[in-house]
């Protein structure tokens, strides 16, 4: 606890000191540890305050909206509650895809925008900037829901993760030194065999973290892998998990293994919103300072406990807004009043993010979200979606669908990159489609596999 105090207290607040208040994360962080236990009505207030900024910042900044604003004969005062938000149309990938530089504000400077993208874990892929503001409310509200599982900054963590971004820059002195004061380790999940699996047991062993934040399937991976092996003794206080779906049979596998309870929460690289379980496990708590969320079918909003496609307002980003963004993943809201005590309000469960494990000839597995993690982190611009699908297991079916961009080259990093971690005894067939199916549910599966995976 003394160490938390001395890196919350003195330590980021020195390093963050030249910011303005609203990016110094840990200002932002204590914040939001007060306004989760606001009341629903100010909860609100807050929110449709930050809504009022953020529409006249990009009515003024981006010709987007501004033109979008004109045509629809409106002005951002128009929108006076977030149900007013539905005078506007929904935001799809494809449109941030087409319009990038009419989406970029034009009072940020170049050096300002940082660019991100998201894999397409539960579509297609996309590329898009983000500003140093979203990132540090994206962070506190990130640290506010793992505090829900007993984390503090400064407690031991341990990543199984695979985003190549954030494991290429583990090799830098500046990210050895950040890991160093913060106490975390980062071990890959997409390098997972049964000899990788060994090394990371003796490292838990070691180290004994009070967390371990995972991807839901590499966990659960591991947690089976465990239990093959009789593994009994590491035992951390919880186990994070998100970025996939996390189904009743891996938390029940995932908490057996580990003796600890299991927070799933959900979050993305195209936007701040964070949402995650808190002790009572009664849903996710939805960090509504941070974005205003919409659950749309049929162009209207469902009953909550009714399934609808997930609309987000980014109250973060303001060097690229994203107002009416369909994320595309699916979820069920909530009415409930969570007997935490917490004003947040609920979102039932989650309906996407699929994604199998891959395992290869040689017995490596890689998690699903290693394919959508490459175009997150290269620059293949002429792939527009894609699904991998493997019914033996020496054998992979990609099914591509082209963009306008598409050139043989994007198909050739792609497939290189591929082989790089699958091996050369994986045979790959391509298939070019016009468009993936959806399952019945409406959802995008990735990644599929028929294969059973064997300790």
């Amino acid at each position: 606890m003394i160490y938390h105090k001395i890196l919350r207290d003195i330590i980021y607040p020195i390093k963050q000191i030249r910011r303005p208040k609203a990016e110094r994360t840990f200002e932002v962080l204590g914040l939001l540890e007060k306004s989760q236990w606001w009341k629903r009505s100010e909860l609100e207030a807050y929110q449709q305050k930050r809504l009022q900024t953020l529409l006249k910042h990009a009515y003024e900044n981006t010709a987007y909206y501004h033109s979008m604003f004109k045509k629809l004969e409106l002005k951002p005062d128009d929108i006076k509650s977030t149900a007013d938000l539905q005078k506007l149309p929904i935001l799809t990938k494809e449109h941030i895809r087409n319009n990038l530089n009419d989406l970029t504000a034009k009072n940020y400077p170049k050096t300002k925008l940082i660019p991100s993208a998201t894999g397409g874990s539960t579509g297609e892929p996309m590329r898009f900037f983000v500003d140093s503001r979203s990132g540090v409310w994206n962070t506190a509200a990130a640290y506010r829901e793992w505090s829900w599982a007993g984390y503090n900054l400064g407690d031991k963590m341990a990543y199984l993760w695979g985003a190549p971004q954030d494991l290429s820059n583990q090799a830098k002195l500046k990210t050895r030194i950040y890991n160093l004061i913060q106490r975390t380790i980062w071990l890959d999940a997409f390098n997972m065999t049964e000899k990788t699996l060994d090394e990371y047991v003796r490292i838990l062993r070691k180290i004994k973290p009070k967390v371990i934040n995972a991807y839901a399937s590499a966990i659960y991976l591991m947690a089976r892998y465990m239990e093959k092996r009789g593994i009994e003794d590491i035992r951390p206080k919880a186990i994070l998990t998100s970025c996939e779906m996390l189904f009743g049979y891996q938390r029940e596998t995932i908490e057996r293994a580990f003796g600890c309870p299991v927070f799933d929460y959900y979050s993305g690289r195209d936007t701040t919103l964070q949402a995650g379980e808190c002790p009572e496990h009664s849903g996710y708590h939805l960090a509504i300072e941070n974005a205003v969320i919409e659950f749309i079918k049929d162009d209207e909003h469902v009953a909550p406990g009714e399934l609808g496609k997930i609309i987000i307002t980014d109250l973060s980003n303001y060097a690229m807004p994203f107002i009416r963004y369909e994320i595309g993943d699916l979820g069920v809201p909530s009415d409930e009043i969570c007997s935490c005590g917490r004003g947040l309000p609920l979102m039932k469960s989650i309906k996407g993010r699929i994604l199998d494990t891959i395992i290869t000839p040689d017995g490596k597995y890689l998690t699903g979200e290693f394919f959508p993690a490459i175009f997150a982190d290269y620059d293949i611009k002429g792939i527009k979606d894609f699904q991998i699908i493997q019914k033996r297991k020496d054998k992979l079916l990609i099914k591509l669908v082209k963009g306008n961009d598409y050139s043989d080259e994007d198909l050739s990093l792609y497939l290189n990159i591929i082989r790089k971690h699958i091996g050369e005894e994986m045979k790959i067939e391509v298939e070019f489609v016009k468009s993936i199916q959806l399952t019945r549910s409406g959802k995008h599966r990735p990644t599929i596999s028929e294969v059973e995976i064997e300790f």
